[in-house]
């Protein structure tokens, strides 16, 4: 009786929520709304035996956890009122938890308790408790539901608890839900394009972006991870609508923050993914997201990272083969940030499947093959690193490096790319005829079979399997001035391939036009019809395109001076909302170097029409007795003084210095009026800001104050 009157009062709660709130909820099925106990879960007598197939340790386990398990469940049947069924909740999440945390067994053994959960109505029952529970019960089932999320219990969820979700995700303002509820999503985007598709329909994708302005790092690692699975697994319709939503800018902040390696590395995930779309290439390159990437994987100990996941609960099992898998078409890409964050990433895992003794996983989900040519082809020495490592903890062979420019190779060359692609057989007779570098470019079928002794069919289709992909990766600047190969590349990667053809024919970029289909299937033996087309299409629009003078730039609207131990979060977030408001910005994304960057970066400073200073804590503590200028951010402030500029302090936990602490070249900055920022109100203060930036100057004239910042009104005023 206790639990059917809590039921009562909550659902009157609901209703009242109903009528006074102005969002739309989505429709709830009646099988959600109407659970109200285990559904199909019978007595402790009726326990599922454990299939007899299971590996012996994880039956071991699975012995040991599964009473324990339904004694939980039935707890839960019985509890009473609302604080014994959270109790008993904690009990199954416990449970679930330890389960996951088990080396090597946790994914077996957890999977089999996810599907206890659902087969005994479980999932039912925490859907309804989500939808019509108070807020207490409603964080505690959303933190159990968020941990069972296997495939199964994903299919349950798309087809009758997506509105229970996505009813949830409008609640935005609730910290106690945001982190169940954007890792509940961070799981659902990985279920199909189609889920994909409605959940960011129906406000999912703009829940996760609006929590990616938060500070709170458990939510913003989901928001990352939710971003990289809907990148990877929404397909490039999903994907269009992520840019349409302005994804790849708020994906910024998470790259740029500093205080979370696996924030920052699944962000980098999803804007790569994103980038390999060529019709969306453009617009994410423009968001400054993806240049973040390569410097930050570079910085990164692969090893190390991998040890710092498997002492995360959420992590210590690493991926599926299924997550692994989409990640071989990003070693494939020509793109370097591709093949340097997928690299990284099979790095870490060949770390944890190597302790879990599952490296079998990469050569069935073919990422062998794609490490060994990064190896032999990769310029990239980043790149080629991390592949050697993979190859190396998984027991594969780590090929040499090819040398890339095959036009000039000599014959011993050629013998020593026969033997690493496994035709040994052949090496003498390519010897016999002195084959060298533009030979093996330009050999035929025929030639290969009448000349070099090659008759199998199947042997020679081997053969030009990896002379295409020696073509595709080869260096052709020495005999290619016009850089026709890496057009070629940019129309498709694997069109390289036709480069040498084209140039032995004596074709550059800039006679290319005129050349008929005929010509290009005769002549330079490009067999397929669709790749002449495509090859001639863009040859005519390239000719065709209005031609872009390059023209001195008037500089940018807002250069971002902040320190980057305190301040690289609020400054990241400022750029995006800035840049959202059409607004160019300048945010120093490189290392300290000297020389050209100095020159670069002051030069920045000047260019640019207003200068935003964030005052995060400590920000001035190194200007103080730096007489000589050295410091970076004093050296910015004194820029901006001596232009001119319009000066806007933005201030985040930030107490002010005795002025006579601080150089005297810099004291003027505190005669400008500066804004608090509002983590909880941030469009208002964005708002304010743009006050400032549109003609209304920040400097201070009220009278009796050395710091205009003590004389501010507070943020709603003005």
């Amino acid at each position: 009786m206790p639990m059917v009157l809590t039921l009562l009062v909550s659902l009157y709660k609901l209703c009242r929520f109903f009528a006074m709130s102005g969002v739309e909820r989505l429709a709830v099925p009646e099988c959600v709304s109407q659970a109200g106990s285990w559904a199909g879960g019978g007595s402790s007598k009726e326990h599922r035996e454990v299939s007899p197939g299971v590996n012996s340790d994880v039956r071991a386990a699975l012995d040991r956890i599964l009473p324990a398990l339904h004694r939980a469940i039935a707890h839960t049947k019985q509890a009473a009122g609302p604080a014994e069924l959270r109790r008993a909740i904690a009990e199954v999440f416990q449970l679930v938890e330890e389960a996951w945390g088990m080396p090597t067994l946790g994914r077996d053994v957890a999977k089999v308790l996810c599907d206890v959960i659902r087969l005994e109505g479980g999932l039912d029952l925490l859907l309804n408790l989500l939808y019509t529970a108070e807020l207490e019960t409603k964080c505690q089932a959303g933190k159990l539901l968020e941990q069972i999320l296997v495939a199964e219990n994903r299919d349950r969820i798309a087809r009758i608890g997506l509105g229970v979700i996505l009813n949830l995700a409008k609640e935005r303002d609730v910290p106690q839900l945001a982190q169940s509820v954007s890792g509940i999503l961070e799981h659902m985007f990985k279920h199909t394009e189609e889920t994909c598709f409605q959940l960011i329909s129906d406000g999912g994708l703009d829940a996760i972006l609006y929590w990616c302005r938060w500070t709170d790092p458990i939510v913003l690692r989901h928001c990352a991870m939710a971003l990289a699975n809907c990148a990877m697994y929404g397909g490039q319709a999903n994907q269009r609508l992520m840019i349409e939503k302005r994804t790849a800018e708020w994906l910024f902040p998470l790259v740029f923050s500093k205080d979370d390696e696996l924030i920052r590395l699944h962000a980098c995930l999803a804007i790569t993914v994103l980038a390999t779309n060529k019709e969306i290439e453009k617009e994410v390159e423009r968001s400054g997201t993806l240049a973040l990437v390569e410097p930050f994987i570079a910085s990164l100990d692969p090893e190390q990272f991998a040890c710092e996941m498997l002492g995360s609960s959420d992590n210590s099992q690493g991926r599926t083969a299924d997550d692994l898998q989409r990640l071989v078409p990003l070693l494939d890409s020509s793109r370097l940030e591709a093949q340097c964050i997928a690299a990284f990433y099979l790095c870490t895992e060949a770390a944890i499947k190597t302790r879990q003794k599952k490296t079998k996983i990469f050569s069935e989900i073919g990422a062998t093959q794609s490490l060994k040519r990064i190896v032999c082809y990769s310029t990239s020495s980043t790149i080629s690193s991390l592949a050697k490592k993979v190859l190396r903890m998984i027991g594969e062979e780590v090929p040499r490096r090819i040398l890339p420019t095959v036009p000039n190779w000599k014959p011993c060359e050629v013998q020593t790319w026969l033997q690493q692609i496994g035709f040994n057989k052949y090496c003498q007779s390519f010897l016999d005829h002195q084959v060298d570098g533009d030979l093996l470019l330009r050999l035929t079928e025929e030639e290969l079979q009448e000349d070099l002794g090659m008759d199998s069919s199947i042997t020679r289709k081997r053969f030009f399997r990896e002379l295409t992909e020696l073509k595709t990766f080869a260096n052709y600047s020495t005999c290619d001035h016009s850089n026709l190969a890496d057009w070629l590349g940019s129309i498709d990667p694997k069109f390289r391939q036709y480069t040498y053809n084209l140039l032995t024919c004596g074709i550059n970029r800039n006679f290319l036009h005129r050349v008929t289909e005929q010509q290009l299937q005769e002549d330079c033996h490009i067999n397929t019809g669709f790749h002449r087309v495509r090859i001639l299409t863009a040859a005519r629009e390239m000719l065709h395109s209005p031609i872009t003078l390059q023209t001195t730039s008037d500089g940018t609207d807002v250069f971002i001076s902040y320190r980057r131990s305190t301040g690289s979060q609020l400054a990241s977030l400022l750029k995006v909302h800035l840049q959202l408001h059409g607004f160019s910005v300048f945010i120093d994304v490189e290392k300290l170097e000297a020389g050209k960057f100095e020159d670069k970066l002051i030069q920045s400073v000047m260019s640019a029409r207003n200068f935003v200073l964030v005052l995060s804590p400590n920000a001035l503590d190194k200007c103080m007795g730096d007489p000589e200028c050295k410091d970076w951010v004093h050296k910015e402030i004194v820029t901006a003084l001596n232009s001119g500029k319009n000066i806007v302090p933005v201030t985040d936990h930030f107490e002010w210095p005795d002025p006579e602490t601080l150089p005297k070249d810099m004291r003027a900055v505190l005669k400008f009026n500066g804004i608090k920022w509002s983590h909880e109100y941030q469009e208002a203060t964005i708002d304010k800001i743009i006050r400032f930036l549109r003609g209304r100057s920040s400097r201070d004239s009220s009278a009796g104050s050395e710091n205009g910042l003590d004389c501010l009104p507070s943020l709603g005023q003005n």
